[in-house]
């Protein structure tokens, strides 16, 4: 049977905990606390989707009490600004993983993949378009049907599993893309514009379109990171329709301002403002909801008035 590690115990790591589970693979996760793995091993993952609810047997670790991942293929789903913390254990890792999937959002995390083109066969950036919201720490919803898009990044060797299709077997929708930087680029074009926006004025996506501000805001933000990266109409559309199909949900970085965590915003907006610095372009409304969210991030701590 074939083994398969998940590396964070978040929303997005126990919503593929969960479909991963339904090839009857051994599906192991890694997580940062010790209360998560013991709750997963007694009580296992539960799933929800709409009014259906599964619940499978999987193997829960603490990351820090293991030197090295010994799965097949591992699937790294940790955000952004961890992925420094556990990336000794992936070069550790080397001799037994065949296959690695990076799940982060943003683009700053790139530069480490090229440490790892001698060491693994198989290299994949994954963007994940589904909706995942978790409820506690063995529960998760799947509240969107998007898509995974699979980008290689690096393939020396075939996979010994089918694993793209079989996903799609158990309705995971994914799709294969030859251009990892392009649907990467995509990406960050859509978190650029959304993400910060839903955090700062605590909405969700579908106020984006519905109120007449920040629809200009957004456009705003947008027409400055086609500076950058490359995009057309079709990408603005893209947005939109983004907004208007996951209108109910909550962006990751909105949570993550509500519940106090760090945010990804150096790895999105952070990231395109480097590039623009680059370029010697002055982008002065990504500026803006940049130093609004790390101010809120710094609010959120206490320490904001000191």
């Amino acid at each position: 049977m074939k083994n398969f590690g998940i590396v964070g115990g978040g929303s997005i790591g126990l919503l593929f905990a969960a479909y991963l589970s339904e090839l009857r693979v051994n599906v192991k996760i890694y997580t940062r606390t010790k209360a998560q793995a013991r709750k997963l091993n007694r009580e296992g993952l539960i799933l929800r989707k709409g009014k259906v609810v599964k619940k499978y047997d999987v193997e829960a670790v603490v990351c820090s009490e293991v030197e090295q991942f010994g799965d097949e293929v591992v699937f790294v789903a940790v955000k952004e600004y961890h992925l420094q913390k556990i990336f000794p254990h992936i070069l550790k890792s080397s001799d037994k993983m065949k296959s690695v999937v990076f799940l982060q959002n943003g683009m700053r995390h790139v530069n480490l993949l090229n440490r790892l083109t001698c060491k693994i066969d198989n290299i994949f950036i994954g963007i994940v378009e589904h909706g995942a919201l978790k409820k506690s720490d063995n529960e998760v919803c799947h509240t969107g049907e998007g898509e995974l898009k699979i980008g290689c990044y690096q393939q020396k060797s075939v996979l010994s599993y089918n694993l793209w299709n079989a996903l799609n077997a158990v309705k995971f929708s994914t799709s294969q893309h030859e251009n990892w930087l392009e649907i990467m680029e995509k990406k960050l074009v859509v978190n650029g514009v959304i993400n910060p926006l839903t955090a700062i004025f605590n909405v969700r996506n579908g106020a984006l379109i519905k109120n007449s501000y920040y629809f200009q805001l957004m456009k705003n933000l947008f027409d400055e990171i086609s500076l950058i990266i490359k995009c057309n109409d079709n990408d603005w559309d893209n947005i939109v329709k983004i907004c208007e199909k996951t209108a109910q949900n909550q962006s990751s970085m909105a949570k993550d301002i509500i519940d106090g965590r760090q945010t990804e915003i150096d790895a999105i907006s952070g990231f395109i403002l480097e590039k623009a610095d680059e370029q010697g372009l002055s982008l002065p409304n990504n500026l803006f909801v940049y130093n609004s969210i790390k101010g809120m991030q710094l609010q959120r701590k206490g320490e904001g008035d000191e």
